[in-house]
């Protein structure tokens, strides 16, 4: 169904798989056989966290390091699989000293574990012109250690099922595209469902290098036991508008680089910092 468009405008479907950063993040499907492969790294350091009431909070600095391997293969031109794997995920908190006495008042910790799982299906359901429509699912996998001593959990120790609904235009002949994302991810464990959507613009110049920009938005229905669902970093009921940037570079044909950022505003119940992410990925075949 895919195959004359992703023809048409092979310089900007060849990139982007990177605005596949999660699984949540494309509506082009992978043509059969064809697949992407991106490693990726991450960081989040933060000394404030947003409240329930959206004020900001002080707290001791928090830390998230993630490595991950994101992938995407063609299973026929309609039905692409994802999957999503943070192998090393490392969480900190620094000690707490006083100043002048030097006094430690709390000590620091870490945790480096296995993160969450996320694995995935996107189906292509209608293809006019240079316009497609899909539909994803994606599970959630509770790998991740949610059973830490010091609350540096890696993984929030419930299972979910995200349903989303990608629109996609290439403005072809020009090396412009857009996506537009509305999505349901149902929880459990006490967290409560959310609302997630998104709109992205990227543009390719050279053929090598794209620039994609993001804004996307995560929204709680409050429906959780606001008691529990309570995990670290994986606190219950967060909600946040979050722009961001990703420039991508062509090293090859199937070889290239990521860099990008995202940051959270008209937050609840997150950390208030920017998270930073580079990745290596390539294409096959």
């Amino acid at each position: 169904m895919f195959t004359s468009l992703r023809r048409l405008t092979g310089a900007i479907l060849l990139t982007l798989g990177l605005a596949c950063g999660s699984a949540y993040g494309a509506a082009w499907t992978k043509a059969e056989g064809e697949a992407f492969l991106k490693l990726g790294t991450s960081m989040l350091r933060a000394d404030e966290f947003y409240e329930g009431n959206g004020s900001r909070l002080t707290i001791p600095t928090l830390s998230e390091y993630t490595l991950s391997l994101y992938g995407e293969y063609g299973l026929t031109d309609d039905f692409t699989v994802i999957a999503y794997l943070p192998f090393v995920t490392r969480v900190t908190v620094n000690e707490q000293v006083g100043r002048p006495s030097g006094f430690v008042y709390t000590a620091g910790a870490e945790n480096t574990q296995l993160g969450d799982v996320d694995l995935g299906l996107r189906y292509g359901i209608v293809q006019e012109g240079a316009t497609v429509l899909s539909a994803g699912l994606l599970l959630g996998l509770p790998l991740g250690d949610d059973d830490n001593d010091n609350a540096l959990f890696t993984g929030d120790g419930e299972f979910n099922q995200l349903v989303s609904l990608a629109l996609g235009h290439s403005f072809y002949p020009t090396a412009l595209y857009a996506i537009a994302q509305l999505g349901v991810n149902m929880r459990s464990g006490g967290f409560s469902d959310e609302l997630r959507y998104s709109v992205e613009l990227g543009y390719t110049a050279w053929e090598a290098l794209t620039l994609i920009g993001r804004l996307s938005a995560v929204q709680s229905l409050k429906n959780g036991d606001a008691a529990g669902g309570m995990a670290g970093l994986h606190v219950n009921d967060q909600q946040y508008l979050s722009p961001g940037l990703e420039l991508a570079y062509k090293l090859t044909e199937s070889l290239g680089v990521s860099l990008g950022f995202a940051s959270a505003t008209n937050a609840e119940n997150v950390l208030a910092a920017p998270r930073y992410e580079f990745g290596v990925y390539t294409t096959l075949p």
